[in-house]
C-alpha cells in the first residue's frame, strides 16, 4: 500500500513518510501546491489512491484476485487517461505542476493570453458611411425607442435620430432602430453604408431570415430590401463602442422622442462621447 503512495509521491517531488491516517495524507497532498483547490490534480490522486486501493481489497477478498501495488497504480492512471480523453482534466487542475502532466502522458498546450484591446467606434473607409443602431425597451416589453447616429470616414455626422416606439420588446426596438435608419441613409443618398448594431439577436435574425411572429418578420424583409439597394453590410459592435447611439436611444425611450438631428443638434452626454470616439 506504502508503494503506491511513494510512486505518485516521487512524481510529484513529495517527500512523505507519515501515514499515521488517511485525513492527515490528504490534507498534506491538497496543501502541497500553492494552487490548491478541490479539483486539483494533488487533490484528485490521493482520493484516486483510496478509491482502488478499495476496489483492489474487495477484489482478492471475494474474487480471489491477488492484491497488487501495480494494479492499482495502473488503475489510478488508467483513469486519469480516462478523463484526460473526455477533456474532463483540463490544464487548470495541473497548475503548477505541468511538468509533472507531462511525464505521465498528459500534453496541455499553453494559452497565450490576448494582448487587451481598445474597444471603440472605428471610422469607416473613405467614401463609406457608417450607421449605429440601437433600440431600448425599458421593461420588454416597455416604453421603447429606437435611434441611430450616420458618420462619415471623418467621423463627422450626417444625421441623427430618435423614434419613440410606446411599448415594445427590445428586439422589435433593436430592428427599429435598423430599419429608420437605413430608410434614412437611402433617402439623404448616404451610400455605400456599413451598418452596426450591438445586439447579436439581430444579426442572427437578419442573416438567417427566421419566421416569427409577423412584426418582427415584416421588419426584417424591410430591412433585407433596403440593405440590396444600398450594399449596406450589417455587422456586430461591442456595447462600449456603440455608447452615443445607446445613449440617445434611452433618452428616446424615456421621454419618447422622435426626432431628427443633425452634428449640431447633439448635445450633452451624446455629444461628450461623439468627441471622445474622434
Amino acid at each position: 500500500m506504502q508503494g503506491v503512495w511513494q510512486h505518485f509521491a516521487a512524481i510529484f517531488g513529495l517527500c512523505f513518510c507519515d501515514m499515521r491516517s488517511l485525513t492527515h495524507v490528504v490534507h498534506f497532498w491538497r496543501y502541497s501546491t500553492p494552487f490548491h483547490s478541490d479539483l486539483h490534480i494533488r487533490t484528485l490522486i490521493p482520493f484516486l489512491i483510496l478509491w482502488f486501493t478499495w476496489t483492489q481489497r474487495n477484489a482478492a477478498k471475494y474474487r480471489g484476485v491477488p492484491f497488487s501495488i501495480d494494479g492499482i497504480i495502473l488503475e489510478v492512471q488508467r483513469h486519469l487517461h480516462t478523463l484526460y480523453a473526455a477533456r474532463t482534466l483540463t490544464s487548470t487542475q495541473w497548475k503548477g505542476d505541468l511538468h509533472q502532466a507531462a511525464v505521465m502522458g498528459f500534453i496541455f498546450c499553453q494559452q497565450v493570453p490576448r494582448a487587451p484591446s481598445i474597444v471603440r467606434w472605428r471610422a469607416p473607409s473613405p467614401s463609406w458611411f457608417k450607421l449605429n443602431t440601437d433600440g431600448s425597451s425599458l421593461g420588454n416589453p416597455g416604453l421603447a425607442g429606437a435611434a441611430g447616429i450616420i458618420r462619415d470616414s471623418t467621423g463627422h455626422v450626417h444625421l441623427a435620430y430618435q423614434f419613440a416606439l410606446g411599448t415594445r420588446t427590445s428586439v422589435l426596438a433593436e430592428l427599429t432602430a435598423v430599419w429608420q435608419g437605413v430608410e434614412l441613409t437611402l433617402t439623404h443618398g448616404l451610400a455605400p453604408l456599413m451598418v452596426e448594431v450591438d445586439a447579436t439577436t439581430v444579426i442572427s435574425l437578419l442573416k438567417s431570415r427566421a419566421s416569427g411572429k409577423w412584426e418582427v418578420q415584416h421588419l426584417i424583409m424591410r430591412i433585407v430590401c433596403l440593405q440590396q439597394l444600398l450594399v449596406a453590410d450589417v455587422q456586430h459592435v461591442f456595447r462600449e463602442a456603440n455608447g452615443a447611439v445607446d445613449h440617445l436611444a434611452k433618452e428616446a425611450a424615456s421621454l419618447q422622442l422622435t426626432r431628427v438631428l443633425h452634428h449640431d443638434d447633439i448635445t450633452g452626454v451624446s455629444r461628450g462621447i461623439l468627441c471622445l470616439d474622434r
